[in-house]
């Protein structure tokens, strides 16, 4: 039959128990590596799946978002909306929308190296041609143009051979947006994807920065902060294609154009028919005044732009390698391992495992902030608090043990409340033999010896284990230890095994309490069976021995010397003195709040050297 699961952690806590005692502290490490490492590599195997890909790509995009740099001044994105379609079509001898009129487009080009424009790069295919004449025409508008033109072609298409090839423009591979993982958002860009370049990576080059070769992540930038209505979220300020040629040239001088198809409308009811429009990080930006901005998605011309304002400023976003990744996710795990070694409150456990959750994402997004290192946030974050449960667990699981072995070793002579303060370490205990300042308590029924003759099996034992649970209870109210049950007698510590610096106050508060339960339980046994004795107690403070002792098959925790002595004499006096309590002067002495109390005198006691000044309570 299977075992509870707690029985599992409880079982597995023992052997670790025993494996930190074997091996000390060495033992203690490596139960915290060996958490740690489990607790690592769950973390990285989960963080290849997709519920864990999608939190980790959900919180690289929003970093991506909210942290993202200014762009330069230096762009200006011509679009191609509804208002240069309608011009387009309406200078186009079919007047038709598609296929595009490079006529007009070639007219654009030149109106805007006619204002000074530093580079033009077109987005749109031109590697086919209505007819070779409508080619040739474009290539006389353009003959002109001194602003380098860069226009992206399909790269099946061989230049010369599938499509005409124009001195006047470079040309870029249409292939650069990379959308690699589940969810299509674009995040990297291929500026050499074939033999061609990107469209953002052939712009560089003309205009002389040599562009990167290899994939990189983009970097996107803050919107253009001038943006509002349809351009809300823009990268750079946007102008229609229909109305360049009645802008002024200051807004064109010395800027990178970028022409192509720009959907983005100006409400988030629009019905405008969405085209070339990936989702990319920046959705989580709001657009300004109610419009969409990027939320559904950011024209591919602006990621063009975006990825060549990061060519530009050579910035890069960072990731660190495998064994980097892997080291961080197993320090997280050692850090929550190391935080799960002590029992803690559950509360505590909460506020620990979500300070560690925190401590993680911060210091990701400071990582990004800074230094533009994406750290990985989830692994981490899962590693600390598996690794926390799992050795939280444990420790519970081997605190339980602890508290079962304390338990069934001194539930005998502690109270319940003092056995758990010692598990769990709010008390300092020491079990060892050790010298220690005491108050010992020596208690015996008077006329024991007639009451077992008197009284029947069963009435005998109703009464004195009345009489016991009685004084017991009060023990364990004062958080007293029970050293030995004498038949009818205790001998009690105060101060052992924890220590008490008013263990003679305890003392004497306990005896006050002990003496009304006794005097009222005598009458009430009287009244019953006829006969019950007087309860005599006795009490002395001092130095004793106290700790294990006996053999190697059996011992107790007990205590050793004089203190012991003067109590049980004190006890046994008071049959002389017609008294039940009998308490030495050095009790006295130590106690702040014995109230009211009466000398008896001197007593010579048997085996004591000199007369003890003994008192009694009033």
């Amino acid at each position: 039959m299977a075992g509870r699961p707690g029985g599992v952690f409880v079982r597995l806590a023992a052997s670790l128990a025993a494996l930190r005692k074997g091996r000390g502290a060495w033992g203690e490490i490596a139960m915290v590596v060996g958490v740690a490492l489990a607790a690592a590599l769950l973390a990285l195997a989960l963080n290849t799946t997709t519920p864990f890909r999608f939190v980790e790509n959900l919180t690289y995009d929003l970093r991506v978002a909210f942290m993202a740099p200014r762009a330069q001044n230096e762009f200006v994105i011509v679009k191609m909306d509804d208002d240069a379609k309608n011009a387009m079509r309406d200078a186009s001898p079919c007047h038709c929308l598609s296929p595009i009129n490079k006529v007009w487009l070639a007219d654009l080009i030149a109106n805007l190296d006619s204002k000074g424009v530093k580079a033009i790069a077109v987005d749109y295919l031109l590697d086919t041609w209505a007819s070779p004449q409508e080619f040739q025409e474009f290539s006389k508008r353009i003959a002109n143009v001194k602003a380098p033109i860069i226009a992206v072609v399909d790269p099946a298409y061989k230049p010369g051979v599938d499509f005409p090839v124009s001195p006047k423009l470079r040309y870029s591979d249409a292939r650069t947006l990379i959308r690699l993982d589940y969810d299509d958002v674009v995040r990297r860009y291929d500026p050499l994807p074939g033999k061609n370049r990107a469209l953002a990576a052939e712009v560089a080059a003309a205009i002389g920065v040599t562009p990167p070769t290899k994939t990189f992540a983009i970097r996107y930038r803050r919107p253009y902060p001038g943006a509002a209505a349809e351009n809300a979220g823009a990268i750079a300020p946007s102008y229609s294609a229909a109305f360049v040629p009645v802008l002024p040239a200051s807004f064109f001088k010395g800027k990178i154009v970028f022409i192509g198809a720009v959907t983005r409308s100006a409400h988030a009811d629009s019905d405008t028919l969405k085209e070339d429009m990936p989702m990319t990080p920046l959705r989580f930006l709001p657009g300004a005044d109610g419009a969409p901005g990027n939320a559904d998605g950011t024209p591919g011309v602006e990621v063009h732009v975006h990825a060549l304002s990061q060519i530009l400023a050579g910035d890069r976003i960072q990731f660190p390698s495998a064994l980097a990744v892997s080291l961080l996710v197993f320090a997280a795990a050692l850090g929550g391992a190391a935080l799960g070694q002590g029992a803690v409150r559950w509360w505590m456990a909460i506020g620990i495992v979500l300070g560690g959750l925190i401590l993680s994402i911060g210091a990701a997004v400071a990582a990004f902030y800074w230094f533009a290192i994406v750290a990985p946030m989830t692994a981490p974050g899962v590693a600390f608090a598996f690794a926390f449960f799992v050795m939280s667990r444990l420790s519970a699981a081997e605190l339980q043990s602890q508290r079962a072995f304390y338990s069934s070793t001194l539930e005998r002579y502690l109270a319940p409340q003092v056995i758990d303060r010692i598990v769990e370490g709010r008390e300092a205990v020491k079990i060892g033999a050790e010298a220690r300042q005491i108050t010992v308590m020596v208690s015996d029924l008077e006329n024991f010896s007639n009451l077992v003759a008197t009284l029947d099996v069963e009435t005998f034992a109703t009464v004195i284990n009345g009489y016991f649970d009685g004084l017991i209870e009060i023990l364990w109210k004062h958080e007293a230890m029970i050293d030995k049950m004498t038949g009818d007698g205790l001998i009690v510590l105060f101060g052992a095994p924890v220590a008490f610096p008013d263990h003679a106050d305890r003392a004497i508060a306990c005896v006050r309490e002990i003496d009304v339960f006794a005097e009222q339980y005598r009458q009430e046994m009287l009244a019953k069976h006829g006969i019950f004795g007087h309860t005599r107690m006795g009490l002395d403070s001092g130095r004793g021995l106290v700790g294990n002792f006996g053999g190697e098959r059996r011992f107790n925790y007990t205590a050793y010397g004089e203190v012991v002595v003067i109590a049980a004499r004190l006890e046994a006096a008071n049959k002389t003195f017609r008294t039940r309590i009998l308490i030495s002067a050095e009790t006295l002495r130590l106690a702040t709040k014995a109230g009211d109390t009466r000398a008896v005198g001197e007593i010579a006691l048997k085996g004591v050297p000199q007369p003890i000044a003994a008192y009694t309570l009033t």
